[in-house]
């Protein structure tokens, strides 16, 4: 009868350490696709660093290019408005000129004015391609950033199912723990009924 006995409990220490073996080959797993979620999830958020990144350094250029563009285009209207000036100038003087009958000096005057204008004009029109070059730029960084803002909305989208992943696992791993604890009590007990017989 004791050998029946010792027979029946060697069995039952056998099947406690076959589930204490599963257990630990299970908590091994979820402690690898835990590390691996980990990697992942670290990886993801150095990626939306990146981007983060990028987005502030786009959104950096197009001030920069809309402080250039507002500069030239006060430029470009006290330009305008030395060239009303010039105008009135020149009215004034041909006017002036032609009542004393003085056509040599308003001829001359008239070039001068004339030169004057050309290269106002010229200017004005310089500033002009500047400013289209300017707002052609801003729309091509405008375009990036929301570019860049998408790939920063998706990668926030990909850290919170990641974490939510890890948290996941992390449960998992905390009750395979405690079941390999209840595991190894039960291993506890059979040894210490065993070392009693």
């Amino acid at each position: 009868m004791a050998g029946i006995i010792t027979i029946e409990a060697v069995k039952r220490k056998i099947q406690v350490l076959q589930q204490q073996g599963e257990e630990r080959a299970e908590i091994q797993l979820v402690e690898e696709e835990l590390d691996h979620t980990q990697e992942r999830l670290a990886t993801a958020l150095q990626k939306l660093e990146e981007v983060e990144k990028a987005a502030d350094e786009s959104e950096r250029g197009m001030k920069v290019i809309e402080n250039w563009a507002l500069k030239d285009e006060e430029k470009l209207e006290l330009q305008e408005i030395q060239l009303q000036e010039a105008d009135r100038k020149y009215e004034e003087v041909a006017r002036k000129l032609l009542a004393e009958s003085r056509c040599q000096e308003v001829n001359v005057q008239i070039r001068l004015m004339d030169q004057n204008l050309k290269c106002l004009s010229a200017a004005e029109g310089k500033y002009s391609q500047k400013e289209d070059k300017y707002e052609e730029e801003i729309n091509s960084l405008t375009d990036k950033l929301k570019e860049a803002e998408t790939c920063v909305e998706f990668a926030e989208i990909s850290v919170a199912k990641l974490e939510k992943t890890t948290d996941d696992l992390e449960d998992k791993l905390k009750m395979c723990q405690r079941g390999a604890l209840c595991t190894q009590m039960m291993l506890d007990q059979t040894l210490l009924d065993l070392s009693e017989m």
